[in-house]
């Protein structure tokens, strides 16, 4: 039986910021990170913290997982569109386990643009 944890917000968001991920600005209602892939600026992986935005740690038990998308973002029109959606990350087990198979898709994702960008 998998065991729910409670993921501390100070360690989570550093952890993301200190692997190159800023909190999106135009993100509403949870709190959402971001990267820029490195060479194409029109792809981010974004990861869906299920945190509330304002403050606070994850939600409840079974409310909600984390998600680790790679997003197209158009640069004229600001509008986004989904290319890869990674497995969620699902609370249980450790702390440290939950951080690390969120870096874990984070790195999948990235690893598909960088897939996209070869086939180009």
């Amino acid at each position: 039986m998998n065991i729910y944890v409670e993921v501390d917000r100070e360690a989570f968001c550093t952890t993301l910021e200190a692997k190159g991920f800023v909190v999106d600005p135009e993100a509403y209602g949870e709190l959402v990170y971001m990267r820029q892939h490195h060479r194409d600026p029109t792809m981010y992986v974004k990861i869906y913290t299920s945190m509330p935005l304002a403050a606070g740690d994850t939600r409840g038990r079974g409310e909600d997982a984390i998600r680790v998308l790679l997003v197209f973002m158009n640069p004229r029109t600001k509008k986004s569109g989904c290319l890869y959606k990674a497995a969620r990350v699902y609370r249980t087990g450790t702390q440290a386990g939950v951080i690390a198979r969120t870096l874990d898709r984070a790195r999948e994702a990235y690893g598909e643009a960088n897939k996209r960008l070869q086939r180009k």
